[in-house]
């Protein structure tokens, strides 16, 4: 694991651009705290920072094929890089270290542009071609380690964070509305736009090629869900369990010791079974739970470690916690408004005080069909198919506006009635933003000039027919690689901590997409095959038990501590978000959220790090 930056262009690689490149990687250091290395061409730098997790002796990046005309860096790690170093020295290859990187600058002589598809792994890759004198920058499939970039003046420069770029005084730092406006209805800024003009995000699954002209960004890969596989349930749960005991096993490779996060969920649960089941020693495991019983999975957790025997630790986070805002800012780079970054960083910090890589549950549920929402899309999709269903909606509304309940159920009403009248799709967008776009203008002072939902709407419409893996689609390619896999690489980054997470193998991904739908959501069941492979491994009442993710109490915080600390920042005089959001929007959310009791807490939250993003970088 890294954290790598550099440029090419023109006339690169003087003095000050070595010391450039230097400034850049030292604000990595936490990416790589081991070592620090560049590599110096006419007309590009290379840099590495370097977590030394496999081949520790001989494993510095940058590294060079036999002739040194192919270098190479990369963010990352290619768990196949045994099997895939054996088919290449039998190719005639030569290697000189046992170090995973290696393996890329052979890969790309034997394979050429296409040699991510031969990667299986998490990787953010910069290769240099000295015969062609171009860059190639890539990423994996899924979007595991990012990757920024910014072309100007004829150079184009990268970085694993945006804060490397920033350490160049040329970058400036005008906002960008678009990503602003975006980062309000989704807490977070989708590929390729950063909430900095001129800067972009590298998407999952492109290889962006630069030979001193115009940058070209090809796809490589997408999942595919059709044909479907032939097979009976319980066929497809055993393949299902030998591929994930293969996929643990090869995460498993490292000469530093592992560790697992356990939240007690299904997901963190089966690949924790997993890794005791391929370890002679005792597995380190780590949780993070809260005192507010109803966001506590800490029972759990510890009844999955006593069950398997893990040696186990865990904290609680309390709302003091609120201290590491300053720190969640500096890491994330740009506005990030999953409040679950929290309890992330926390339990990151937890196992970095011991260990170098972890293990994570990450990816069941964009996968095998996890969240309540692919149900309630299916009973709305039901209902709204009953004839005079709008009618009868109609009729809902107009009772619940005028009948004696509560502001939060005529809320709940309003939501449904305008739901049944929706498209599947249109269901899709509104459940998945925090905002709506009418509450986006609100809180910028102005209309938003721009389609805020044809991020997720384009994404959609490429995905396939079946409504299931239609929205397991568009959660895989949007909410996991722009939302939870950056919420896991900072997390842990910023703890100097490797999180390898087994059910995001591509091949697993690709599995899960080629089964029939009905074997991921069936009847009010959803994870049906990856229940069947938890059954397997865990008593049922481990398995068998309500979903609760990994939220923070936000809603009750925000009526006390948090709420405080909103009015201090957010509606300071001195504020720094005053240039983009409306003071009074921003009053107006605190007093409905504390007064009407409808829940403001997102917004609220996606508002104060906004706030603290700005105090941070701007």
């Amino acid at each position: 694991m890294c954290g790598i930056a550099g440029f090419a262009g023109h006339g690169v690689c003087g003095e000050a651009d070595s010391r450039l490149a230097d400034a850049m990687l030292q604000s990595l250091a936490h990416r790589g705290p081991d070592d620090h290395r560049l590599y110096c061409d006419d007309g590009v730098i290379l840099g590495a920072r370097r977590l030394s997790i496999i081949d520790l002796d001989t494993g510095q990046q940058p590294l060079a094929n036999e002739d040194k005309q192919i270098w190479a860096t990369q963010n990352g790690e290619v768990y196949n890089y045994v099997e895939l170093r054996a088919d290449l020295a039998a190719r005639g290859h030569i290697f000189r270290t046992k170090c995973d990187t290696e393996t890329i600058v052979h890969a790309y002589e034997e394979f050429g542009d296409a040699f991510p598809t031969q990667l299986r792994g998490m990787f953010a890759i910069a290769l240099w071609d000295r015969r062609q004198r171009r860059l190639l920058l890539t990423r994996d499939r899924l979007g595991k380690k990012p990757l920024y970039w910014r072309l100007a003046d004829g150079r184009l420069s990268y970085a694993s964070e945006l804060k490397a770029l920033l350490a160049d005084p040329a970058v400036s730092r005008d906002v960008d509305p678009t990503a602003l406006a975006l980062y309000l209805q989704y807490q977070y800024i989708p590929a390729p736009h950063t909430i900095f003009k001129g800067i972009h995000k590298l998407p999952p699954a492109t290889t962006l090629t630069w030979d001193g002209g115009v940058p070209h960004v090809d796809s490589y890969w997408t999942p595919s869900y059709e044909p479907k596989r032939a097979g009976t349930l319980a066929q497809h749960t055993q393949e299902l369990l030998e591929l994930l005991r293969e996929s643990v096993r090869l995460r498993l490779r490292s000469d530093v010791p592992l560790g697992v996060f356990l939240s007690g969920g299904m997901d963190s649960s089966v690949i924790t079974a997993l890794m005791v089941e391929a370890s002679s020693q005792p597995v380190r495991s780590f949780s993070i739970g809260f005192q507010e019983e109803a966001y506590n999975e800490l029972p759990y957790a510890r009844a999955v470690a006593r069950h398997l025997g893990t040696d186990h630790s865990d904290d609680i986070v309390t709302i003091d916690a609120v201290e590491m805002l300053p720190k969640l800012a500096y890491h994330f780079d740009e506005p990030f408004g999953d409040p679950s970054a929290m309890p992330t960083y926390r339990v990151a910090e937890l196992a970095a005080s011991e260990l170098k890589v972890v293990l994570t549950g990450d990816g069941g549920d964009e996968s095998f069909g996890g969240y309540g929402r692919y149900l309630a899309s299916r009973r709305l999709r039901r209902l709204a198919s009953i004839p005079f269903s709008r009618h009868l909606a109609d009729t809902a509304h107009l009772v619940f506006s005028v009948a004696p309940v509560g502001p939060r159920l005529r809320k709940r009403g309003v939501q449904w009635q305008k739901m049944v009248r929706m498209s599947a799709d249109e269901r899709y967008v509104r459940s998945m933003s925090v905002s709506q776009p009418e509450e986006t203008a609100e809180l910028l002072g102005r209309d938003v000039a721009f389609d805020q939902s044809a991020y997720l709407s384009s994404a959609l419409a490429a995905g396939p027919s079946d409504p299931v893996n239609r929205l397991l689609h568009g959660d895989l390619v949007t909410y996991l690689p722009e939302d939870l896999l950056v919420k896991i690489d900072r997390a842990t980054m910023a703890r100097s901590l490797e999180a390898r997470s087994p059910l995001l193998d591509h091949v697993v991904v690709e599995f899960a997409a080629s089964l029939p739908s009905i074997q991921k959501i069936s009847g009010t069941q959803t994870k049906v095959i990856l229940r069947a492979v938890a059954n397997q491994l865990l008593p049922s009442t481990l398995v068998e038990r309500p979903k609760k993710g990994f939220g923070i109490p936000m809603r009750e915080w925000f009526h006390g501590q948090l709420g405080d600390l909103y009015t201090e920042l957010v509606l300071s005089p001195n504020a720094a978000c005053r240039p983009f959001i409306s003071q009074r929007a921003a009053r107006s959310l605190l007093d409905r959220h504390r007064q009407s009791g409808v829940s403001y807490a997102h917004h609220l939250w996606d508002v104060l790090m906004l706030e603290q993003w700005a105090r941070t970088w701007l």
